[in-house]
């Protein structure tokens, strides 16, 4: 595919830069593994903590300083139950099944999950591109009750159960704020919501205490091969030996399959801007919302309305191709069209009260469907590409069906007796009584010193989230939700940014925010 305009600079300084560090590194070696997973998203995580099941030296290769920090941090956390994707497809086949997973994830690993069902509208603009083959009693007939039964036939076939029908009154009952022209709407049970970058990082945490070894900032420059199998992963830390190799790269899961010689897929950079509103509204909305339009958009499953974990609403996602796989960024015009499509599913909705915007990137292929399989054409390379929406909701099923793919091509999975499924949440002055945080700060000072106000987050809990593992003030933010708040952290960064120098020991112009540096310059009171 050719790109008028194409960042091509950019492409040939990041080869160019990779070929200088592969140089480098080949030599040393990190460390000798069975398999090697490159990627620290949600689906990279997951199969590391399925892998961690089993007697077997594991790492997992993340090149930012945190996991989480690609589409998975930027998504709307919705688990979708499997009701939209093609049958026959293996999105369909992992979507359904990851979805009933979530309970059990949920419990061992100690993140917050909801399932708060979806409710999806049928209203007059559900059909317009074809309301001039329908006369005017057949158009409303076929959207109050042909359609609605369509939705939960396709549904019953992709083996989603529980769907029914809602008209009338029920609606604005279950739903308060509906469009008030819905004529009809389909109950979608299964529905949940979690926060994506909390699902992963307890991944992570629950892999790492079963005896993964986690690299961050490590970044996958090449790969030492024999024949037509890698005997080791070349990052900037040096040359990881292995057996075998998971590409879980996300969006440059292609670039990855290159490097290692099995090129089977391109992914085609697919960015979405998200509106999210202030705690105030969330209870302009108890499910996920949407707006059924037919023909459905060919590159997304449309967006909607839904509610968060922590009592925020979320409006989006939207669906545009861009050329760079780093392109993040949300112009004005990109807000205001997330506010205007979706107005016409909520009535009376204070749009006034966004605190945030943001964007993520799909890794979508040519083929729209998630890309497991082993490579062609290297033979301990297994590929997990193409993980785009319904990615997260699908990632426990993803996880089984990957490590089910590793041990076709040879790998021994002999079980781990010790395995410990279950994680300890990180620590919350939100949740907790009173008796309980006045005994924690006489232990502890710490716990009575409140760094966040609008999270209500405590010094204790950023120094509980460096303990962790968090190295940056965006991974301490998803950790604690310090920064997340009404104010966005103009009032709490810098002192997060403190807590970070004093306890990873790095001056205060070093504190990273995510991949670079807080501050552009000195700080006042530093060395030159």
């Amino acid at each position: 595919m050719v790109w008028d305009g194409y960042p091509a600079k950019k492409l040939e300084e990041r080869g160019e830069r990779r070929r200088k560090i592969f140089e480098e590194s080949k030599g040393k070696v990190a460390g000798s593994y069975d398999v090697v997973i490159i990627g620290g998203g949600v689906v990279g995580t997951a199969i590391a903590r399925e892998l961690s099941r089993y007697q077997l030296r594991t790492a997992l290769l993340e090149k930012a300083p945190d996991v989480a920090t690609g589409a998975t941090k930027a998504n709307n956390g919705m688990i979708h139950a499997g009701v939209e994707p093609p049958r026959g497809t293996l999105k369909r086949k992992l979507n359904v099944k990851g979805c009933r997973m979530y309970e059990r994830w949920a419990h061992e690993l100690n993140f917050k999950y909801r399932r708060v069902g979806s409710l999806w509208l049928i209203t007059p603009r559900t059909l317009e591109k074809f309301r001039r083959f329908l006369p005017g009693p057949l158009y409303a007939l076929m959207l109050k009750y042909v359609l609605p039964y369509v939705v939960v036939l396709k549904g019953f076939i992709n083996g989603v159960r529980g769907l029914r029908v809602v008209r009338g009154r029920k609606i604005f009952e279950m739903e308060p704020h509906a469009a008030r022209d819905a004529l009809a709407a389909v109950y979608v049970p299964w529905t949940g919501i979690v926060d994506p970058y909390e699902v992963a990082i307890a991944l992570a945490e629950n892999a790492a205490a079963n005896g993964v070894d986690i690299y961050t900032s490590t970044e996958v420059v090449g790969f030492l091969k024999e024949g037509d199998a890698v005997k080791g992963v070349v990052t900037n830390r040096g040359t990881f030996l292995c057996k075998y190799v998971v590409n879980a790269a996300g969006v440059y899961a292609d670039e990855i399959a290159e490097m290692a010689g099995s090129l089977e897929y391109t992914i085609h950079p697919r960015k979405g801007v998200i509106v999210l509103f202030h705690q105030s509204t969330g209870s302009y909305v108890r499910h996920c919302l949407a707006e059924i339009i037919l023909p459905p958009p060919p590159r997304t499953k449309g967006g909607g309305i839904n509610p968060t974990v922590h009592g925020n609403v979320m409006w989006g996602p939207t669906a545009v191709e861009v050329q760079d796989k780093e392109d993040v960024s949300v112009d004005p015009e990109e807000v205001q069209l997330v506010l205007t499509k979706y107005s016409t599913i909520l009535s009376g909705f204070p749009k006034d009260r966004v605190i945030r915007y943001f964007a993520g990137v799909r890794a979508a292929t040519f083929t729209e469907d998630f890309v497991i399989r082993p490579a062609k054409w290297v033979r301990n390379l297994l590929h997990v590409a193409g993980i785009q929406s319904p990615g997260l909701a699908s990632a426990p099923a993803i996880a089984e069906y990957a490590v089910q793919k590793l041990k076709g091509m040879g790998l021994e999975l002999r079980e781990k007796p010790d395995f410990n499924p279950f994680r300890v949440p990180m620590p919350s002055l939100r949740e907790m009584e009173l008796e309980e945080l006045k005994e924690l700060i006489g232990r502890d000072p710490k716990w009575g010193h409140v760094v966040c106000e609008c999270e209500a987050v405590t010094e204790a809990e950023i120094v509980e989230a460096v303990r962790r593992g968090a190295r940056t003030v965006d991974a301490v933010k998803r950790r604690t939700r310090a920064g997340m708040g009404e104010c966005q952290g103009a009032r709490c960064l810098i002192k997060v940014a403190v807590i970070l120098s004093r306890e990873l020991g790095v001056p205060l112009s070093e504190v990273l925010k995510e991949e670079a540096p807080l501050f552009d310059g000195y700080v006042r009171g530093e060395a030159w």
